[in-house]
């Protein structure tokens, strides 16, 4: 899967990332940053570590983060 940038992605425990390069990021953890990386093999990397997911098990809500006004759209 590649991933669309800006745009936006949910984790099987429900967790919404947006992404940003070959971040995942999360959108609304209130004060806490939380970013996933996703390494060579599709893992996602958390503080150095791996995860129990991979790009297959992020799914893609069809909505993007529009650049302008940091608004969702579902283009």
């Amino acid at each position: 899967m590649n991933l669309r940038e800006r745009g936006i992605y949910r984790l099987p425990n429900g967790r919404t990332l947006i992404a940003k390069g070959n971040l995942l990021v999360a959108h609304s953890e209130g004060i806490e940053f939380l970013s996933y990386e996703v390494n060579d093999s599709g893992r996602l990397v958390h503080d150095g570590r791996l995860t129990a997911w991979d790009l297959s098990d992020v799914s893609d809500t069809g909505s993007t983060v529009s650049a302008e006004k940091n608004e969702y759209s579902t283009s």
